[in-house]
This record gives C-alpha cells, sequence and structure tokens, in this order.
C-alpha cells in the first residue's frame, strides 16, 4: 500500500529528487485516496523535510542513512496499520508516526 513510496526512493538511490518524488506523489494520492489522507499526508510531509534539509546542502553517508532509517520506519508503521488494522490500529500509527516525526524537529 504505502511500501511502494519505498521501493521507489531505494529504486533511485535515496537522493533529494527522489523523496521530493515521494513528496509529490503521496500528494498526489490524496484525491484519490481520501480515507489514506493523513497516512499519505505524513508521508509526503517525511519526505518533504528531508527535501528541505538538503536540498542545497551537503549529505552525508550518516545523515542519509538515518533519514532513510527514519521515513522507512514512519512508512512501515503506516503501511502495517492501513493495510490489515483496525481503525484504532490506524489511528495509533498516525499518532505514532506523528511523534516520530516531531521527535526530529529542533528546537529553535
Amino acid at each position: 500500500m504505502f511500501d511502494t513510496f519505498l521501493k521507489d526512493l531505494n529504486e533511485q538511490g535515496g537522493s533529494v529528487r527522489a523523496y521530493e518524488g515521494c513528496a509529490v506523489k503521496a500528494h498526489a494520492r490524496i484525491t484519490s485516496e481520501p480515507e489514506n489522507a493523513a497516512a499519505l499526508l505524513l508521508i509526503a510531509y517525511a519526505a518533504q523535510r528531508f527535501v528541505e534539509a538538503y536540498d542545497d546542502q551537503p549529505l552525508t553517508m550518516t545523515a542519509a542513512d538515518e533519514e532513510l532509517e527514519l521515513f522507512t520506519e514512519i512508512v512501515n508503521t503506516l503501511d502495517a496499520a492501513y493495510k490489515d488494522g483496525s481503525e484504532a490500529d490506524k489511528l495509533s500509527a498516525l499518532n505514532k508516526a506523528s511523534a516520530r516525526l516531531a521527535a526530529t524537529i529542533k528546537a529553535g
């Protein structure tokens, strides 16, 4: 369901443009999948924050690996809940993914 974002990202080498493509595709799917809108918006946000952080900045292998791990965790959490989960499982996954993203935001 959402694992296609990870497949696309890996096929394109985890570049900034690959993350940007994930964000664009996630946004595009919201219209045709309104029942998945919250999850798709989180995926788009997670991908876009990578683009904004590294579009004009150097990206070390360590940072790239950490970012890929974060994005993978978020997508896999949402994917599992939305494939087989109840509404409560989906809400829990949304909250877990949101909290994980919030933890990456550095205080001003």
